[in-house]
This record gives structure tokens, C-alpha cells and sequence, in this order.
């Protein structure tokens, strides 16, 4: 069987001229195949974005509870090494959330698309 990049251009080459013509049940059922394909990369793409998000959501909470506790605040304020391991951790926050591109993620055409 042909690979789904290369048989869409040989449907597209051998329908695109002329009136349009009833497909046969071999090639609407390539159509069909392809298109489910698709349908099924997307959301792949979607929930796996999304749950990066989660997994940046959970570190963010992370260091918020870190961040309100009177007690490590004072720890940060008098200790140089856990003031470094709690920069390390917003580093790696931002870090996690810039990798997440979320302007260009397809996250938004997903829920663009639900409402």
C-alpha cells in the first residue's frame, strides 16, 4: 500500500481534472482512511499538549506552596543553597512553559474549534 503523503497526491492528480466524478469504494475508502489519520494525529498532538500543560501546571502549584510557606521563605532568606534549588526550580517552570509554545499549540485551534 502506498504511504498516506504520496497516495493523497495520486488521488488528488487523478481527480482534480474535470467534472467530479463518483469515487469507487477502494479510493473513498482511501479517503476515508487518510482523513481518520489525520483526525487522529491531531489529537494526539492536542492531548499530549495538554498534558504537558498539567505537568507545568502541578510545578507551578509546586512552587506556589513553597513560595507561602512562612517558614521556607526564612530557609530561602538565611540559606544560599536552597535559595539556588528553588531558582533552579522556577527555571525549569519556565523553561517547561516556553517549550510549550502554547501560542502556536494546537491546543487553541482544538478548543477554537469546540466553541
Amino acid at each position: 500500500m502506498l504511504t498516506s503523503c504520496s497516495s493523497r497526491k495520486a488521488f488528488e492528480r487523478s481527480h482534480a481534472k474535470g467534472k467530479k466524478k463518483e469515487l469507487s469504494p477502494q479510493d473513498a475508502a482511501l479517503l476515508i482512511q487518510m482523513s481518520y489519520r489525520a483526525h487522529l494525529a491531531h489529537r494526539s498532538q492536542v492531548l499530549r499538549c495538554l498534558r504537558d500543560l498539567a505537568v507545568a501546571k502541578a510545578k507551578l502549584k509546586e512552587i506556589r506552596s513553597f513560595f507561602y510557606n512562612i517558614s521556607y521563605r526564612r530557609r530561602i532568606a538565611h540559606d544560599s543553597e536552597e535559595r539556588q534549588r528553588f531558582a533552579e526550580k522556577i527555571i525549569v517552570l519556565l523553561l517547561t512553559v516556553d517549550a510549550l509554545e502554547v501560542n502556536s499549540s494546537p491546543v487553541l485551534c482544538y478548543f477554537r474549534n469546540k466553541c
